[in-house]
């Protein structure tokens, strides 16, 4: 089954069950997903592929951890000058649970220990290699499976 047809199966039963959240995070991430835009019309993309889907969850995942991070930081401001965090607190469990439904949708992710295994492979098959050429690699080898911010981070050690 292709990722989209398990997404739009899922949202339906998400919908039938009265999931508002699950609903509601398949739904966008449909849309988001299905939008062929034009440049990719004028190329002859009039598909979406599993490719396509999986982008599209790894954007929404690193939205939603970048959503979690302010929320913390959010949160510990609040503390600190006595306001009421009962509102992040919400908040951030909707995002926590929105994380776990997107995560059971995308790539498997790398450990950080795999991900310095790749970039180690890379540099010893290519030696002298800058962070871009290393980056480069990681993307088309293994995109969307990695955090961006972890492997620039490996990759200029």
């Amino acid at each position: 089954m292709a990722l989209l047809d398990e997404l739009k199966a899922d949202q339906l039963a998400a919908r039938k069950l009265s999931d508002r959240l699950k609903a509601d995070v398949l739904t966008t991430l449909i849309g988001e997903a299905t939008q062929i835009t034009t440049e990719e019309f004028k190329r002859g993309v009039t598909e979406v592929t599993d490719e396509k889907v999986v982008a599209t969850v790894a954007k929404f995942l690193k939205n939603t951890k970048l959503t979690l991070e302010n929320l913390a930081t959010e949160r510990a401001r609040l503390i600190e000058t006595g306001g009421d965090a009962s509102k992040v607190d919400e908040r951030t469990k909707a995002a926590e649970t929105e994380l776990a439904i997107l995560s059971s949708y995308g790539p498997k992710q790398m450990t950080e220990a795999e991900l310095r295994e790749a970039i180690n492979d890379f540099r010893a098959k290519n030696p002298g290699a800058n962070v871009g050429a290393i980056m480069a690699h990681l993307k088309t080898s293994f995109g969307g499976q990695y955090d961006g911010k972890a492997a620039s981070a490996l990759a200029k050690a």
